[in-house]
Order: C-alpha cells, then structure tokens, then sequence
C-alpha cells in the first residue's frame, strides 16, 4: 500500500498543477511579453544566440535593466518552435510548473511523512499567487530558478542525510547553480540555502569546525560560479549598479532614503504572510499610495516588524525540536531578499511572481505544521479516526478552492484588455492600475478613457515623472499645448535629470509664443542628446522671433512645421513608466 503510495502521489501533484494552470494555454502576451519578447525582434530568431549573454535582459530602448541571458535564449527557442505562437511560450510555462511542484514534493517527502509532504506539495501546486509566474510568460525565469533551485537543495539535503556531498553530486549542483543564476538574479542565493538546511534538517554529529572544513571545498565551486556570474552581469549592466535595475520610481521621486527604503519593506511584510497563506485577493500592481512609501518611522509599519520580529524568534526557536519549521522559514526569507528593498533598491515594492520560490519555504511550514498537530492529536484521542476524515475534509477543501481561484485569477491575464480592467478593480487606489489601463487606452485610440484614467493616477500619487510626462505628451500630440505645459514643468521639477520631454517642452513653449523660455529649454535638451537639427531648427526660429519682433502667428506656424509627429517608442519605457511593468 505505502509503494503505491509513493507511485501515485508525484503524478496527482502534476495533475493538481496542470488543473491549476492549464486554462492559460490560451492566454495572449500580456504586459512585459509583448516588449521582452513579441516587439523584440532580437527574440525571434536564433541567429547569433550566444549574443544573449553580451545583452541586458531589457531591451536598450527600454530601459537596458536585468541580466538573464538562459531565459532570453528560452524565449527566442520558443518563438523559433511555434513560429510566434503563445501558446508554445505558455506550454513551456504549464510544463516547468508541473515539474517545480512535483520536485517539492520530492524535496518535502526528505523533510515530512508522506502524507504532510503531499499536503505540502499539493498546496503548492494550486497556489494563486502562482498565477502571475506562470499565466505571465515572462514569469518563466522564476519557473526555470524555481526548479533548478529544489533539484540543488533536494540533492544536497539527500548526501547530507546520509553522509558527504558526492563528487557527481557536487557537479550537478555547481551546474544548476550557475544556470540559475544566468536565468534570474535570485538564483545566486542557493548557498544560503544550502547553509540553512544544513543548520536545520541535516543530523550531523560531526563538530561544527569540522563540518565546515569538510564542506569548504563544494562551497568555494559554489562561490567561484557566483563571481563569475557576477563578473559578466556587471560587465553588461556597467552604468545600473549593485540592483541592476531602475529603482521602483516611487523610491527616488520622493528622494527617500535607505532607512525609509526599509521601512517601506517592513510595512509590506503583512501582505507577504496574507498572499503566502491566505491569497483571497491578487492584483497585478502593488504601489502607492495603498502601499505607503515610508518618510519615517510610522504605526503602519509596527505589524510587519512584529510579524518579522516574531518570525525570526520561531525560526531560531524551532530549530531543534521542528527544524523543517525553521527551514521553511529560512527559505522563505532567504529567497524573499533579492526584492524585497531589505538589501538593495528592487525595481518593485511587491509583486506576486516574486512569491513563487518563497511560497515552498511557506508550504513546507505549513506541512510541518499539519504534522505536529497530528501528532498533537493523536496523542490525546488515539483512536479518534474521525480526525483522520476531518483532516482529509479540511485539504481537499482548500486545494478545490485554491485550484478554482487559480483557474479564474488565470483567465485574468488571458489578454491586456482584462488585466488592466481588473487591476483597477483589485487595486482602486493603487495609482499603478489606472496608469496601466489609461497608457492601454491611449494606445488603442481611446484618447477620453485614457485622459480619466492618467487624472485619477496623477490625483492617488502626483509624483511620477513618466506619468505627468506621458499625459503631456497626449495633449501635445492632440494640439493642446497650453494643457501640456504644466505637465511637462511638473515632470522636469519632480526630476530635472529625466531625460525624457526637453525637446517637446521646448516646443510647446514656443507654440504658446514663450520664445525665451522655449530657447532655454531647447538648449537644455541639447545638453540630454536631444535630436540637434531639430533643436536647432527650433533655436532658430525662437532667435529669429525674438530678435526681430515677428508676429506670434508667423513663429508659431514654423515651430509647428518642426513639430515632431509622434510620441518617441523610449517614453513608455522602464521603471514606472507606462506600458512596461515594474522590474525585479
């Protein structure tokens, strides 16, 4: 009985994961897709593949962020299979779900009882809050890490239980070590996964001193891929820092210091444990002001560092006697660092992709959980077998419930049009979600739609350079330059460095028969390689109108004859600018 057990349990997990996911076969590329992959021509073909590890993972014309050439070299084999089919591209993303939720299995049946590693795994395997890695096709880099990530830790903890890292396994954990890595900038955590199971549910007798010594040797392999990842991540993202991406706009519009920084990490602790443990409500945009950006110490912040606080006290506390408790929450935190603004300034305050690996530390939490109760129980009614049923009752409720939410929050990213209306649903007073759905209708024509919705943006958080900037632009493009002024000298206040907007601000001006503003600013955006012989033209004419009084209407009519025709491809691009989402 306990062999078929065995043989059927991995195969229901698969089941479980393809029942969850499967309905988003027929998705379209949404969001970051269609610039990652569907406008980037680079992706659709393999000529010079090799060239994807010379090549930020964000087009230059949109933002030049992120570093993962194993998934771009993913997208561009897909496109090549299914000619530009989508569907191949969310085939890929259904397989490698199937597969990081029967590996979690694999990893937590080490760990847990078979049955409470089943729990486990079949949680996993229909948690919503996977929804945006895998319906999202860009969220196939979190899939791939994801997977590489349990083979490393499941191989490792399989050595340990029994004695030293073979040789062979060493290897392979090295491999899947550096092509993680190569695949998303998380992956680079896996020693610190490897160092908390050690601590935690590894049995080893042997000294502490010693233990290192013997293990010095597979770490230092581990280390040596880390730095030459490193090396080459920093040689392409020379001119983006430490983070390697833009800092979430929010962050440096409100000019808010590391301490806020952390503090603004510490107030969104509670909506990890909720979407970790109790996803009832998704959205695809996290962000002020129903997030709060923190300018100080505040009461909004005091529940996540009790819950940080007491987290951290049940991790150290349960090391010995429930150590898979402890190294639940050990990999949770471990590989909620990378973006969570702790360490480093991450492109977003939250999003749901970035749960996918934590949410195995959750399950494994909540497995270990299920078993100390058990145990619990057990104990005091021994031949309570109506605990057995009510058990049984208690998961296959959660995992109908947790499956019939993944399969309608999937539906959600079936194309643009239903995502950016339902962000706005989810998140009414996240200015993110009206900024996303107004950059969509401006884009289809909907001029009315979009203008309501950039003002509503603009009213929740007035502080976005790309947003005022955007809505400018709309105005300019619709021949209203007087509407547009305030905008464009809103954009340039909140920051004088953007580099967006300086030629068609100088114009507008103009335009509006301000000439020596208009020249001054033309001026100015020579100085932010702006297009020279437009400025030029545009210097000209303002020299010429000043210098010899001629009539508003004669300069106006040869500013408009310079005008340029449309809004450049670079205003919509990276950070908090609309059309492209928040980077991690």
């Amino acid at each position: 009985m306990n062999t078929w057990r065995l043989r059927l349990a991995a195969p229901f997990i698969a089941v479980l994961a393809l029942a969850a996911s499967a309905v988003g076969i027929v998705n379209q590329f949404t969001y970051d897709d269609r610039y990652i992959i569907e406008r980037a021509p680079p992706m659709h073909t393999l000529h010079a593949w090799w060239r994807v590890f010379q090549s930020s993972y964000w087009p230059k014309s949109w933002g030049g962020d992120g570093y993962r050439p194993i998934t771009l070299l993913a997208f561009r084999i897909e496109w090549v299979l299914g000619g530009g089919n989508p569907a191949v591209f969310h085939a890929t993303n259904i397989g490698l779900y199937i597969v990081t939720s029967v590996l979690v299995f694999y990893l937590a049946k080490r760990m847990l009882p078979l049955w409470a590693a089943w729990v486990s795994a079949a949680l996993f395997a229909v948690h919503p809050v996977h929804v945006e890695a895998v319906a999202n096709v860009v969220g196939q880099s979190e899939l791939i890490v994801g997977a590489l990530l349990l083979i490393a830790v499941s191989l490792y903890v399989r050595d340990r239980q029994s004695g030293p890292v073979r040789g062979r396994t060493a290897v392979v954990i090295a491999a899947a070590y550096a092509l993680a890595c190569f695949s998303k900038e998380h992956g680079i955590v896996l020693p610190a996964l490897l160092v908390a199971a050690e601590l935690t549910v590894i049995s080893d007798a042997t000294p502490l001193a010693q233990r290192v010594r013997n293990l010095a040797p597979f770490f230092a392999a581990l280390a040596i891929v880390a730095i030459a990842f490193l090396a080459q991540r920093s040689a392409v993202l020379a001119d983006h820092g430490i983070g390697g991406f833009q800092p979430f706009t929010a962050f440096k519009s409100l000019r808010i210091t590391p301490a806020d920084r952390i503090l603004t990490a510490t107030s969104v602790v509670p909506q990890w444990f909720r979407l970790l443990f109790w996803p009832a409500q998704l959205s695809s945009e996290y962000g002020p002001p129903e997030i709060e950006i923190a300018q100080g110490p505040s009461l909004t912040q005091l529940p996540g560092f009790l819950l940080l606080l007491g987290t951290i006290g049940i991790g150290l506390a349960f090391r010995r006697r429930q150590p898979v408790i402890s190294f639940g929450i050990a990999l949770a935190a471990i590989t909620l660092l990378p973006s969570s603004n702790f360490l480093i300034a991450a492109g977003i305050v939250l999003a749901e992709r970035t749960l996918f690996l934590p949410s195995v530390g959750a399950m494994l939490v909540v497995g270990a959980v299920a078993v100390y109760c058990a145990d619990l129980l057990r104990a005091r009614q021994p031949n309570g077998r109506w605990l057995l049923f009510a058990g049984i009752g208690v998961c296959a409720s959660l995992v109908v419930a947790a499956t019939l939410e993944s399969v309608g929050r999937t539906r959600v990213w079936r194309n643009n049009e239903t995502l950016f209306r339902q962000a706005v649903v989810d998140s009414p007073r996240g200015y993110r979600a009206h900024y996303m759905l107004g950059a969509w209708a401006f884009e289809n024509k909907r001029q009315r739609e979009g203008e309501a919705e950039y003002r509503k943006a603009l009213a929740l958080f007035p502080y976005d350079p790309f947003l005022s900037y955007n809505l400018a632009e709309q105005y300019r493009i619709a021949g209203s330059c007087s509407i547009a002024l305030p905008f464009y000298r809103w954009t340039h206040e909140l920051d004088p460095k953007l580099p967006l907007g300086h030629t068609m601000y100088a114009w507008c001006l103009m335009h509006e028969g301000q000439y020596a503003e208009g020249r001054a600013k033309a001026v100015e955006a020579m100085s932010f390689g702006g297009d020279a012989r437009l400025l030029g033209r545009l210097i000209a004419i303002a020299d010429s109108a000043i210098a010899a009084g001629a009539k508003e209407h004669d300069a106006r009519s040869a500013a408009s004859n310079s005008s340029p025709s449309k809004v450049p491809e670079s205003v919509q691009k990276a950070g908090g600018k609309a059309g492209r989402g928040s980077s991690d």
